[in-house]
């Protein structure tokens, strides 16, 4: 009877997402192409690879893991749906590389299997790992908050105007290493205030880590710091009351359609265009992009990072490589046409680095896979989400060094060794 259920239940997700499938390519050619051709958005339907993008779809769904145990099940199903289902559009309808969206889908495969047959790792216990916690997210945050607010003033609420923002961002300072640790505040330590706090109902704690992400949003005006903790929140209420796969199917689609139906029916732009073209087909763009530049040109060889410095290669670019693509696709070197950790390991190793990074990203899933043994996996999920879904459209080094992933690790490390020993502690009191 339980396998029917799961037969059941994997269908319906199979429909939602084909649902979502073809809502994607009808968005693309009514929304993305129509308002924004000009940002290299073409329609060249190619009615072969509308097939082959069917025959991807149904192969990876077949692998895909459905299960609702595991973070790494949730984030290549997360993946999915952000990352690969756009390209499938873009691959047909803008006509884009076959050897790409193969190589592509094939590395995801990997991933899933990697994640299948490989198990957690038994994690080495450390003391007084609530001490260094603490420590760790103390100094930073003091260093960060003191040196913002030093640089720039008391906050105004300027920035909490929406159309206001690009003019509040324009007049930001960053102090000394601001640029990466105002990254780590607000996508790493505050949604880690955030998350312990509304998992352990600490209402105190959870209103200060709030009103900490406002103030670090209040300065920088970056959107994203603003929805970061409601979507966290919403991910775990989802990861406790529901099948996430089966949720997220049907979210999936609604959200497309309503952020068309915004434009349809009001001529309201800035939210479909942040929901259809900049959350799902600009990272699909860019990959088709760096993919087709990379394939003509010299690679990178990791010559623009902290490893080039370290073996001593130089860019055969005479600038950054997102300002380069920016403009040889778009006729814009100020535009940043950073792309995501995929595409970046074609541009710096081909087609091996694919591969390479592939695996890599694999190990990383499965140490979050071992620490969510000893807490909460809806806390590891909460935490991990956005450092995860960041590699859309960054790269998995920048993401693990300067986009704060190495620190999220070690604070989920950490704090993982607390929960360990306050479970055992309460264990020995309750046998005494």
């Amino acid at each position: 009877m339980n396998i029917i259920k799961i037969k059941n239940k994997n269908f319906n997700i199979f429909i939602l997402l084909l649902i979502y499938k073809l809502i994607l390519d009808f968005v693309y050619v009514k929304f993305v192409n129509k308002l924004y051709h000009y940002m290299g958005f073409v329609l060249d339907f190619n009615i072969y690879k509308y097939i082959i993008s069917f025959l991807w779809f149904v192969s990876i769904f077949t692998v895909l893991p459905k299960d609702n145990t595991k973070p790494s099940s949730i984030f290549l199903q997360l993946h999915f749906i952000i990352m690969i289902m756009p390209m499938f559009t873009t691959y047909s309808f803008a006509n884009e590389s076959n050897i790409f969206l193969t190589l592509s889908c094939i590395c995801f495969i990997l991933e899933c299997q990697i994640l299948r047959i490989i198990p957690s790792i038994k994690l080495r216990k450390i003391k007084n790992s609530y001490i260094i916690l603490y420590w760790v997210i103390a100094i930073i945050s003091v260093f960060v908050y003191i040196s913002m607010i030093k640089a720039n003033g008391i906050p105004t609420l300027k920035a909490l105007n929406l159309s206001r923002v690009y003019e509040v961002r324009s007049i930001v300072k960053y102090p000394f290493l601001m640029e990466y640790l105002v990254s780590w505040q607000a996508k790493i330590i505050n949604p880690f205030l955030i998350t312990i706090s509304y998992i352990n109902k600490n209402k105190k704690l959870l209103a200060i880590s709030v009103v900490l992400q406002l103030l670090i949003y209040l300065i920088t005006a970056l959107k994203a710091f603003l929805f970061i903790p409601l979507a966290i929140i919403i991910v775990i209420k989802i990861l406790e009351r529901d099948y996430f796969l089966s949720k997220i199917s049907l979210l999936a689609p609604i959200g497309v359609l309503l952020a068309f139906m915004t434009y349809k029916l009001f001529g309201h732009i800035m939210f479909p265009s942040l929901i259809i073209r900049r959350l799902l087909f600009v990272p699909s763009q860019l990959k088709f992009f760096y993919f087709d530049f990379f394939s003509k040109n010299e690679l990178l060889h990791f010559s623009e990072g902290v490893i080039g410095k370290i073996i001593g290669t130089s860019s055969p670019y005479a600038i950054k490589t997102a300002n380069m693509i920016g403009y040889m696709y778009f006729g814009n070197i100020e535009n940043n046409a950073n792309t995501g950790y995929l595409a970046d390991a074609y541009a710096n190793m081909g087609i091996l680095g694919m591969f390479v990074f592939s695996i890599l990203f694999s190990m990383i899933l499965i140490l979050i896979n071992s620490f969510s043994k000893n807490i909460k996996k809806e806390l590891v999920i909460g935490l991990s989400l956005f450092s995860i879904l960041a590699l859309n459209d960054s790269a998995l080094l920048t993401t693990l060094l300067t986009g704060g992933l190495l620190l999220l690790l070690l604070l989920l490390y950490l704090y993982t060794n607390h929960e360990n020993d306050r479970i055992k502690s309460l264990n020995n009191n309750g046998r005494k």
